[in-house]
Protein backbone atom coordinates (compact mmCIF):
# COMPACT_ATOMS: atom_id res chain seq x y z
CA UNK A 1 0.00 0.00 0.00
CA UNK A 2 1.29 3.43 -0.89
CA UNK A 3 1.87 5.82 2.15
CA UNK A 4 -0.12 9.31 1.68
CA UNK A 5 1.86 12.23 1.41
CA UNK A 6 0.22 14.53 3.23
CA UNK A 7 3.15 17.10 3.98
CA UNK A 8 4.16 18.55 0.58
CA UNK A 9 7.71 19.11 1.93
CA UNK A 10 9.86 16.11 2.35
CA UNK A 11 13.41 18.06 1.83
CA UNK A 12 14.66 20.60 3.96
CA UNK A 13 15.48 23.05 1.59
CA UNK A 14 12.20 23.84 -0.03
CA UNK A 15 11.02 23.86 3.59
CA UNK A 16 13.70 27.03 4.39
CA UNK A 17 12.25 28.55 0.96
CA UNK A 18 9.04 28.15 2.30
CA UNK A 19 9.52 29.45 5.38
CA UNK A 20 11.63 32.86 4.07
CA UNK A 21 8.46 33.39 1.11
CA UNK A 22 6.28 33.40 4.22
CA UNK A 23 8.49 35.46 6.09
CA UNK A 24 9.07 38.22 3.04
CA UNK A 25 5.56 38.61 2.28
CA UNK A 26 5.17 38.92 6.17
CA UNK A 27 7.48 41.81 6.65
CA UNK A 28 6.29 43.53 3.16
CA UNK A 29 2.50 43.71 4.43
CA UNK A 30 3.62 45.16 7.63
CA UNK A 31 5.32 47.53 5.66
CA UNK A 32 2.74 48.74 3.39
CA UNK A 33 -0.24 48.44 6.62
CA UNK A 34 2.55 51.82 8.19
CA UNK A 35 3.15 52.35 11.91
CA UNK A 36 2.20 55.50 13.49
CA UNK A 37 4.51 57.26 14.96
CA UNK A 38 4.18 60.23 17.74
CA UNK A 39 6.67 62.20 19.23
CA UNK A 40 6.72 65.18 21.90
CA UNK A 41 9.08 68.18 21.60
CA UNK A 42 9.52 70.58 24.14
CA UNK A 43 10.80 74.01 23.52
CA UNK A 44 12.21 76.87 25.59
CA UNK A 45 12.70 80.11 23.22
CA UNK A 46 15.28 83.37 25.20
CA UNK A 47 13.80 81.88 28.76
CA UNK A 48 10.52 83.51 28.09
CA UNK A 49 8.47 81.53 25.99
CA UNK A 50 7.59 77.78 26.48
CA UNK A 51 5.62 75.22 24.49
CA UNK A 52 5.17 71.59 23.43
CA UNK A 53 5.70 70.31 19.31
CA UNK A 54 3.66 67.18 18.89
CA UNK A 55 3.96 65.07 15.68
CA UNK A 56 2.15 62.49 13.59
CA UNK A 57 3.44 60.83 11.47
CA UNK A 58 2.87 57.26 9.55
CA UNK A 59 6.01 55.02 8.92
CA UNK A 60 6.11 53.10 5.85
CA UNK A 61 9.60 51.77 5.34
CA UNK A 62 11.84 54.61 5.07
CA UNK A 63 9.00 56.68 4.31
CA UNK A 64 6.84 59.69 6.80
CA UNK A 65 3.70 60.79 5.86
CA UNK A 66 2.55 63.38 8.28
CA UNK A 67 -1.03 62.39 9.91
CA UNK A 68 -3.76 65.48 10.04
CA UNK A 69 -6.65 65.53 12.33
CA UNK A 70 -5.64 63.48 15.02
CA UNK A 71 -6.70 64.88 18.25
CA UNK A 72 -4.89 64.35 21.15
CA UNK A 73 -4.52 65.55 25.17
CA UNK A 74 -1.29 66.47 26.86
CA UNK A 75 -1.16 66.88 30.84
CA UNK A 76 1.53 67.81 33.34
CA UNK A 77 2.93 65.04 35.49
CA UNK A 78 -0.54 63.34 35.67
CA UNK A 79 -3.14 61.94 33.28
CA UNK A 80 -6.54 62.72 33.84
CA UNK A 81 -5.42 66.33 35.71
CA UNK A 82 -3.71 69.36 35.19
CA UNK A 83 -4.88 69.43 31.56
CA UNK A 84 -2.66 71.71 29.39
CA UNK A 85 -4.12 71.66 26.00
CA UNK A 86 -6.57 69.85 23.43
CA UNK A 87 -4.50 69.42 20.38
CA UNK A 88 -5.91 68.43 16.68
CA UNK A 89 -3.10 67.88 14.42
CA UNK A 90 -2.78 70.52 11.02
CA UNK A 91 -1.80 69.04 7.45
CA UNK A 92 2.02 68.62 8.30
CA UNK A 93 1.32 66.47 11.55
CA UNK A 94 1.92 69.06 13.55
CA UNK A 95 0.31 70.35 16.55
CA UNK A 96 1.76 73.12 19.12
CA UNK A 97 0.58 74.11 22.75
CA UNK A 98 1.67 76.42 24.96
CA UNK A 99 1.75 75.94 29.20
CA UNK A 100 -1.24 77.53 30.29
CA UNK A 101 -1.14 80.22 32.89
CA UNK A 102 -3.64 78.20 35.59
CA UNK A 103 -0.73 75.71 35.69
CA UNK A 104 1.88 78.30 36.84
CA UNK A 105 1.90 76.99 40.42
CA UNK A 106 2.29 73.30 39.44
CA UNK A 107 5.04 74.34 36.95
CA UNK A 108 7.18 75.94 40.09
CA UNK A 109 6.81 73.82 42.15
CA UNK A 110 9.15 71.03 40.78
CA UNK A 111 12.67 70.84 38.81
CA UNK A 112 11.45 68.12 37.10
CA UNK A 113 8.18 67.16 34.71
CA UNK A 114 6.84 64.66 32.90
CA UNK A 115 4.02 65.20 30.12
CA UNK A 116 1.55 62.95 29.16
CA UNK A 117 -0.05 62.81 25.72
CA UNK A 118 -3.45 60.79 25.61
CA UNK A 119 -5.39 59.82 22.24
CA UNK A 120 -9.06 59.28 24.14
CA UNK A 121 -8.27 56.80 26.58
CA UNK A 122 -5.33 55.65 25.92
CA UNK A 123 -1.61 56.50 26.92
CA UNK A 124 0.25 57.53 23.59
CA UNK A 125 3.14 59.00 25.65
CA UNK A 126 4.09 58.14 29.48
CA UNK A 127 7.87 58.94 29.95
CA UNK A 128 8.34 62.74 28.47
CA UNK A 129 10.54 64.40 30.80
CA UNK A 130 11.76 67.26 31.40
CA UNK A 131 14.30 69.33 33.89
CA UNK A 132 13.90 72.96 34.31
CA UNK A 133 17.00 74.56 32.14
CA UNK A 134 17.55 77.94 30.80
CA UNK A 135 20.13 79.71 28.14
CA UNK A 136 21.93 82.61 27.63
CA UNK A 137 24.12 84.33 24.73
CA UNK A 138 26.55 87.20 25.07
CA UNK A 139 29.00 89.13 22.71
CA UNK A 140 32.00 90.61 23.47
CA UNK A 141 35.22 91.70 21.59
CA UNK A 142 38.58 92.94 22.12
CA UNK A 143 41.50 93.28 19.65
CA UNK A 144 39.48 92.34 16.66
CA UNK A 145 38.83 89.49 17.74
CA UNK A 146 34.51 88.86 18.71
CA UNK A 147 33.54 85.87 21.23
CA UNK A 148 30.27 84.39 21.10
CA UNK A 149 29.36 83.02 24.84
CA UNK A 150 26.55 80.62 25.76
CA UNK A 151 25.72 79.03 28.91
CA UNK A 152 23.09 76.58 29.73
CA UNK A 153 22.05 76.12 33.59
CA UNK A 154 19.54 73.63 35.19
CA UNK A 155 17.18 73.55 38.29
CA UNK A 156 18.23 71.07 40.62
CA UNK A 157 16.87 71.23 44.30
CA UNK A 158 15.22 74.87 43.47
CA UNK A 159 18.67 76.02 42.53
CA UNK A 160 20.35 76.99 39.30
CA UNK A 161 23.51 75.24 38.77
CA UNK A 162 25.77 74.59 35.88
CA UNK A 163 24.79 71.89 33.39
CA UNK A 164 28.08 70.38 31.76
CA UNK A 165 28.49 68.47 28.34
CA UNK A 166 25.41 69.70 26.67
CA UNK A 167 25.94 69.83 23.15
CA UNK A 168 24.88 73.06 21.17
CA UNK A 169 24.60 74.81 17.55
CA UNK A 170 26.39 78.63 17.74
CA UNK A 171 26.41 81.08 14.95
CA UNK A 172 23.90 82.67 12.82
CA UNK A 173 20.78 82.28 12.22
CA UNK A 174 19.85 81.70 8.22
CA UNK A 175 17.72 80.85 5.97
CA UNK A 176 19.05 77.23 5.23
CA UNK A 177 19.55 76.99 9.45
CA UNK A 178 22.31 77.90 12.03
CA UNK A 179 25.39 78.56 10.02
CA UNK A 180 28.33 78.27 12.24
CA UNK A 181 30.38 81.00 13.79
CA UNK A 182 33.46 78.96 14.21
CA UNK A 183 34.88 75.85 12.79
CA UNK A 184 33.26 73.00 14.46
CA UNK A 185 29.47 72.32 13.88
CA UNK A 186 28.80 71.65 17.28
CA UNK A 187 30.05 72.77 20.83
CA UNK A 188 29.90 71.61 24.15
CA UNK A 189 29.88 73.25 27.53
CA UNK A 190 32.67 72.76 30.31
CA UNK A 191 32.09 71.94 33.77
CA UNK A 192 30.69 75.64 34.47
CA UNK A 193 28.42 74.97 32.00
CA UNK A 194 29.65 77.48 29.30
CA UNK A 195 31.37 77.89 26.20
CA UNK A 196 33.12 80.43 24.08
CA UNK A 197 33.52 80.06 20.39
CA UNK A 198 35.13 82.96 18.44
CA UNK A 199 33.26 84.60 15.47
CA UNK A 200 35.12 83.75 12.17
CA UNK A 201 32.61 84.79 9.79
CA UNK A 202 33.76 87.78 8.10
CA UNK A 203 31.57 90.16 5.84
CA UNK A 204 28.36 88.25 5.90
CA UNK A 205 25.28 89.95 5.19
CA UNK A 206 23.41 91.39 7.78
CA UNK A 207 20.13 93.51 7.93
CA UNK A 208 20.05 97.25 6.25
CA UNK A 209 22.26 98.29 9.26
CA UNK A 210 24.34 95.44 9.36
CA UNK A 211 22.58 93.39 12.26
CA UNK A 212 23.22 89.69 12.38
CA UNK A 213 21.01 87.36 14.30
CA UNK A 214 23.06 85.07 16.53
CA UNK A 215 22.05 82.04 17.96
CA UNK A 216 22.75 78.78 20.58
CA UNK A 217 20.65 76.09 20.11
CA UNK A 218 20.39 72.76 22.36
CA UNK A 219 18.00 70.87 19.93
CA UNK A 220 16.07 67.77 21.51
CA UNK A 221 18.13 67.32 24.57
CA UNK A 222 17.51 63.99 26.41
CA UNK A 223 16.92 65.96 29.64
CA UNK A 224 15.97 69.56 28.74
CA UNK A 225 14.78 69.43 25.51
CA UNK A 226 15.31 72.26 22.84
CA UNK A 227 16.69 75.84 24.14
CA UNK A 228 16.86 78.69 22.41
CA UNK A 229 18.98 81.77 22.46
CA UNK A 230 18.79 84.98 20.67
CA UNK A 231 20.81 87.98 20.19
CA UNK A 232 21.61 90.34 17.43
CA UNK A 233 25.00 92.21 17.10
CA UNK A 234 26.17 94.90 14.50
CA UNK A 235 28.23 91.88 12.89
CA UNK A 236 27.59 91.91 9.50
CA UNK A 237 27.38 93.80 5.89
CA UNK A 238 24.90 96.19 5.78
CA UNK A 239 22.40 95.07 2.87
CA UNK A 240 21.65 97.88 0.42
CA UNK A 241 18.44 97.66 -1.30
CA UNK A 242 18.19 99.57 -4.63
CA UNK A 243 14.79 100.66 -5.26
CA UNK A 244 15.54 102.53 -8.27
CA UNK A 245 16.36 99.16 -10.05
CA UNK A 246 12.41 98.21 -9.44
CA UNK A 247 11.14 101.81 -10.08
CA UNK A 248 12.22 100.76 -14.03
CA UNK A 249 9.99 99.81 -16.56
CA UNK A 250 10.59 96.22 -16.67
CA UNK A 251 8.98 92.71 -17.11
CA UNK A 252 9.25 92.05 -13.17
CA UNK A 253 7.96 95.80 -12.31
CA UNK A 254 4.41 96.37 -10.81
CA UNK A 255 1.83 96.88 -13.55
CA UNK A 256 2.06 100.69 -13.29
CA UNK A 257 5.54 100.34 -14.67
CA UNK A 258 4.95 98.50 -17.50
CA UNK A 259 7.50 98.33 -20.60
CA UNK A 260 5.98 100.46 -22.99
CA UNK A 261 6.13 98.47 -26.63
CA UNK A 262 4.46 95.87 -23.87
CA UNK A 263 1.12 98.11 -23.79
CA UNK A 264 1.46 98.78 -27.29
CA UNK A 265 1.48 95.50 -28.34
CA UNK A 266 -1.66 94.45 -25.75
CA UNK A 267 -3.34 97.43 -26.50
CA UNK A 268 -3.11 96.68 -30.46
CA UNK A 269 -4.48 93.29 -30.26
CA UNK A 270 -7.18 94.87 -27.98
CA UNK A 271 -8.20 97.14 -30.46
CA UNK A 272 -7.11 94.81 -33.32
CA UNK A 273 -10.27 91.80 -31.86
CA UNK A 274 -12.66 94.70 -31.30
CA UNK A 275 -12.07 96.41 -34.27
CA UNK A 276 -12.55 93.65 -36.29
CA UNK A 277 -15.94 92.34 -34.75
CA UNK A 278 -17.24 95.88 -34.80
CA UNK A 279 -16.47 95.79 -38.29
CA UNK A 280 -18.58 92.15 -38.86
CA UNK A 281 -21.33 93.41 -36.82
CA UNK A 282 -21.90 96.56 -39.14
CA UNK A 283 -21.53 94.24 -42.36
CA UNK A 284 -23.98 91.98 -41.35
CA UNK A 285 -26.38 94.73 -40.59
CA UNK A 286 -25.67 96.47 -44.28
CA UNK A 287 -26.58 92.86 -45.37
CA UNK A 288 -30.06 92.33 -43.96
CA UNK A 289 -31.08 96.29 -44.85
CA UNK A 290 -30.37 95.06 -48.18
CA UNK A 291 -32.41 91.68 -48.02
CA UNK A 292 -35.04 94.04 -46.58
Amino acid sequence: MKKLNIFPFQNRPTLLLFVFAVSLLTRQLAAQEGKKIVKLHYVNSNNRVQYLLLECVLKKGKVLTPISNQSYKIYLDSAGTNLISNLTTDETGKAKAFIPPSLKAVWDASSQHTFIVMSDDEEVISDFVITKAKITLDTSGADGVRNLTASVMKMENNKWIPAADVEMKVGVQRLGGILSAGEEDNYTTDSSGTLIVEFKRDKLPGDQKGNLLLVAKVEDNELFGSLIAEKKALWGVATKVDTAFFDQRTLWSTRFRTPYWLLFMAYSIIFGVWGTLIYLIRQVIKIKKLGA
